[in-house]
């Protein structure tokens, strides 16, 4: 019945143009007139134009499925089966074809959702480098990071350290750099790692950092510990009899010299023997002191964090270092944003840490006039709490700021050196950081990052 249909339409159609024909000729040779030639011409030319789109009607169709495929266009429908068997046989491909095509695009769009998704949660800041210099940011975790919801250009790299954005730029594909990020006052050290990647004809580079600071600290801390655990044993070990005999020779010379032998020679040599023995022991108890001072730094125990609040805690603090202030005629303030701030720490170590800030800053302020230490408590950025000592001493000189936290570095005659390597022990144990920059316009700011 369907191909009787396309024949009948089809037939009609050439019927009719043969009959237009037919009569245009009769017209012609009779000389019927001339307005009914025109029309009989005009039919004869619908006629035969309605033919050939009648016929061409199969390759309008592919025309307009060829035009949907290039175009990503598949909401068309084909209704040519009424014309015949084969044109249901076409129609149907042409459906099959464009559902196929749907399925696979809503597939492939499945799959880059799902892989974006990936990205984004993927723990290690990635990041991609175009030829031109432009940055692509890929996922939180570099966001994170960096502290910032977009970056543009390699030139803003700068902001966190020209080291890094000097090896952003020439780390090469397949290499891989230690690098470190200056951000909010601290120092975070990184792997950085290029992969090459080609996409539409464009070279890009795809750097991934790997986060490696606490790996670092926790193996620094564990090397300072082991080396003083052996140090001041071994000194220990050594000094106990050198200690032990100086002791007992200066006993025996003061009793010698008691008893009063004859021969002011004799008397005057066992003089001698005691200073050299006394000098001997003061040398000894001397350096016995010493290593006690850093075995210290050798039996952190393991922080006991709980929350604590700071407002609450400062106040504490303030009174537990009044008096030595007050004498010292120096002026101690806080401030904490917000008032509610809390920190998850262990306070004995938190106090240890900040009561050595807090001398330091005052040893500093000695001869400073109007002298003020300030304690300011408060959420940076990636919202971790920070505490800051500031001082308006004199400041530590660029030279030295770089070795203060070192074990048994000092610049005062009689300090030891522990103050602030203890201070920053005690925050590597809490998985924080503690570090030293310069005040403005003069003095020193120590920050703790927990």
């Amino acid at each position: 019945m369907k191909v009787n249909q396309f024949k009948f339409q089809l037939t009609i159609r050439l019927v009719s143009l043969f009959l237009s024909l037919l009569l245009l000729a009769f017209a012609i040779a009779h000389d019927w007139g001339f307005s009914l030639m025109i029309t009989l011409t005009i039919v004869s030319v619908f006629l035969t134009a309605a033919v050939i789109r009648y016929i061409n009607s199969t390759n309008r169709e592919l025309e307009s499925f060829l035009a949907g495929l290039r175009f990503g266009d598949f909401q068309q429908t084909y209704r040519i089966s009424h014309l015949g068997p084969s044109f249901e046989a076409l129609e149907h491909a042409l459906q099959t074809t464009v559902e196929k095509f749907k399925s696979l695009r809503s597939e492939k769009e499945r799959l880059a959702s799902h892989y974006r998704a990936l990205v984004q949660h993927v723990p290690i800041p990635l990041f991609i480098v175009h030829t031109d210099g432009q940055v692509q940011i890929l996922n939180h975790a570099t966001r994170r990071t960096f502290n910032v919801a977009d970056i543009a250009h390699i030139r803003e790299l700068e902001r966190f350290g020209a080291g890094f954005q000097r090896d952003v730029t020439q780390i090469q594909p397949g290499e891989h750099v230690l690098t470190h990020i200056e951000l909010a006052g601290t120092v975070e050290y990184f792997i950085m790692v290029a992969t090459q990647l080609s996409s539409g004809g464009r070279i890009q580079k795809l750097i991934s950092l790997q986060n490696v600071q606490g790996e670092l600290d926790a193996t620094e801390l564990a090397t300072w510990q082991d080396l003083l655990r052996v140090t001041s044993h071994e000194i220990l070990n050594s000094l106990a009899p050198v200690t032990s005999c100086a002791q007992t020779a200066k006993s025996l010379m003061d009793e010698v010299i008691e008893d009063g032998f004859d021969g002011p020679d004799l008397v005057e040599n066992l003089h001698d023997i005691r200073a050299s023995v006394d000098t001997v022991l003061r040398r000894s108890e001397g350096l016995t002191r010493f290593i006690q001072s850093y075995r210290q730094l050798s039996r952190l125990p393991p922080p006991k964090k709980r929350k604590i609040v700071l407002l609450d805690y400062f106040r504490r603090l303030e009174s537990l270092v009044a008096d030595e202030l007050a004498r010292k005629q120096l002026t101690l303030k806080f401030e904490i944003q917000p008032q509610s701030l809390t920190v998850m720490a262990d306070e004995d170590m938190l106090d240890q840490a900040l009561i050595n800030l807090i001398r330091n800053a005052s040893d500093a302020l000695e001869e400073a006039e109007d002298g003020v230490i300030a304690l300011h408590g408060y959420a940076d950025g990636k919202q971790r709490t920070v505490i800051e000592v500031r001082d308006n001493g004199p400041g530590i000189s660029s030279e030295v700021a770089d070795r203060i936290f070192v074990p048994f570095f000092t610049t005062r005659q009689q300090g030891s050196g522990v103050g602030l390597a203890l201070v920053r022990y005690c925050m590597l144990s809490h998985g924080g950081a503690a570090s030293f920059n310069p005040n403005s316009p003069k003095g020193s700011i120590f920050r703790l990052v927990f």
